[in-house]
C-alpha cells in the first residue's frame, strides 16, 4: 500500500469514527426526547382521567419529570456537539494550540 493509499485509507476511518460519534449522540437525544414525551402523556392522562389528589400530584410528578428529560436531553446534545466540533478541530490541526 502506497503513502496516498494509506493516507486516504486513515482519512476514511477517521470520517467513519465521527459518524458513528454523531449517530450516537442522536441516538442518545433520541431516547430522552421519547422518554420525556411518553412520562409527559403518561402524566397528561393521569391528570385528566383521575380527579382526586394523588392523581394530580402524580400526574404532576410525571409532566415534570418529562418536561425535565426534554430539557436534559437538549443540554446533553448541545455540550456533546460543542464537545465534538472541538476535538475534531484539534485532530485538525494537532499542533496549533495557544
Amino acid at each position: 500500500m502506497n503513502e496516498q493509499s494509506a493516507t486516504d485509507h486513515e482519512q476514511y476511518r477517521t470520517h467513519l469514527a465521527e459518524e458513528q460519534t454523531r449517530l450516537a449522540r442522536e441516538r442518545t437525544t433520541l431516547s430522552h426526547i421519547r422518554t420525556g414525551f411518553a412520562s409527559f402523556l403518561f402524566g397528561v392522562a393521569i391528570f385528566g382521567l383521575f380527579g382526586d389528589l394523588i392523581s394530580t400530584l402524580a400526574g404532576g410528578f410525571f409532566i415534570a419529570v418529562g418536561l425535565l428529560f426534554l430539557v436534559t436531553g437538549w443540554v446533553s446534545y448541545v455540550r456533546s456537539n460543542r464537545r465534538t466540533r472541538e476535538l475534531i478541530e484539534e485532530l485538525e490541526h494537532p499542533f496549533r494550540r495557544l
